[in-house]
């Protein structure tokens, strides 16, 4: 039982800081300042938001690992694999794609795609985490 609470508050929280960035502050910022500087006050969240999801993700994928023995193969699949995915998007995100977006200027074409490869990422973790959420409170 305590492995389940680690596992549900880590997906959860990470979920939560995902939808708050994405759906709140990010979009205040952009409505708020002119583009440079919308940029220059998110950029450095974002990297810090990448390392704490992947460590919550870390952090579910341990309570995963330690309470195997009390869980069916189906159910390790079902609450560790969206979190695999997540936590692989996360990474992809944030030690990929993030450095390389930081180092241009928004009017260049390059920083479009990988903008929208970035939000494409963090859309699929955020999908991962529902359902990482849904395979525990279904449990």
């Amino acid at each position: 039982m305590p492995l389940r609470l680690v596992f549900t508050i880590a997906v959860a929280a990470w979920f939560g800081t995902l939808i708050c960035l994405s759906f709140v502050v990010t979009p205040v910022a952009h409505r708020t300042f002119p583009a440079g500087m919308a940029r220059q006050f998110l950029r450095p969240m974002f990297k810090r938001i990448y390392r704490v999801g992947t460590g919550l993700g870390f952090v579910a994928l341990l309570a995963v690992f330690f309470g195997r023995t009390g869980l069916p193969p189906d159910d390790i699949a079902r609450l560790a694999a969206p979190v695999g995915v997540a936590v692989l998007a996360s990474l992809i995100g944030g030690e990929v794609l993030l450095p390389r977006i930081q180092k241009l200027d928004g009017e260049d074409p390059r920083f479009g795609r990988l903008h929208q490869v970035s939000a494409m990422l963090n859309t699929t973790s955020i999908a991962a985490l529902m359902l990482a959420l849904a395979g525990a409170i279904a449990r």
